[in-house]
């Protein structure tokens, strides 16, 4: 029982989501009739008004939505409009079918979005096929577009993060390591040497454990926070010799 339980979940999660917005009964189930002989089960949602089909995109994502152009409550360019603006739907596969074949419509459809304009009147199994095929791949490739610009937006935000904190890390002490160095010129002091050296351990100190952060490290939370910097007791013994080592007295 429990097998046949999860693979009616699988079946249900593998079916193709569509939505169509039609006020004519007929024509409903007719595109319904068109989505059962696409390759792959289709789960289909079907409404009669635009203030419906609004309400559908809010509660779930479909994977294809027809519309038609003529509702009670509105036109197709609307419900194109709407899909724009949903923010489950906006990438979803868009086809206009109506029977108001005009070409300023047609025009205005295909700049909202819309990945086809047709006909019922020259509808046929191989023409909604035909664009049903170019519009899911029409969307898939947005979709993995987007990904892509997305994954590389997430990883500047954080080079950027990263970048700036070292920068408000390392300024202070590369700025006091040089006034130190500028009061050794005018007036040598052995003592201030110590002060100095000091100084430049705690940057080389800086950047062997930058040098250790992996790229999982610079995206955790708690390093893009400004956490500080670790004392010099914590550093790894296996770090690489300081190189201001042999000035110590």
């Amino acid at each position: 029982m429990a097998q046949a339980f999860h693979e009616k979940a699988a079946q249900r999660k593998a079916e193709r989501a569509v939505l169509i917005l039609d006020d004519e009964r007929f024509d409903r189930h007719r595109l319904a009739r068109l989505c059962s002989g696409l390759e792959g089960a289709c789960a289909v949602t079907a409404t009669a008004s635009l203030e419906n089909f609004e309400a559908e995109l809010t509660a779930a994502r479909y994977d294809l939505i027809l519309v038609d152009y003529l509702l009670p409550d509105g036109t197709g360019l609307q419900a194109l409009d709407a899909v724009r603006r949903s923010a489950l739907n906006y990438q979803s596969a868009t086809i206009m079918i109506t029977g108001q074949m005009d070409d300023q419509v047609a025009g205005a459809a295909l700049r909202g979005g819309c990945s086809d304009y047709l006909s019922k009147d020259e509808l046929t199994p191989d023409t909604f096929k035909r664009a049903v095929t170019n519009a899911l791949q029409k969307s898939a490739l947005c979709l993995e577009v987007e990904a892509q610009t997305f994954a590389r937006s997430e990883v500047e935000a954080v080079l950027e993060a990263y970048a700036s904190r070292f920068a408000r890390d390392i300024k202070p002490m590369v700025s006091r390591t040089l006034r130190q160095l500028r009061d050794h010129r005018r007036q040598p002091n052995p003592e201030g040497f110590a002060a100095t050296e000091a100084s430049c351990i705690a940057i080389w100190e800086m950047l062997v454990e930058l040098e250790r952060h992996s790229g999982g490290d610079m995206i955790n939370d708690t390093i893009l926070q400004g956490a500080a910097v670790l004392p010099a007791a914590q550093i790894d013994a296996r770090k690489p010799p300081s190189p201001f080592a042999r000035i110590r007295t």
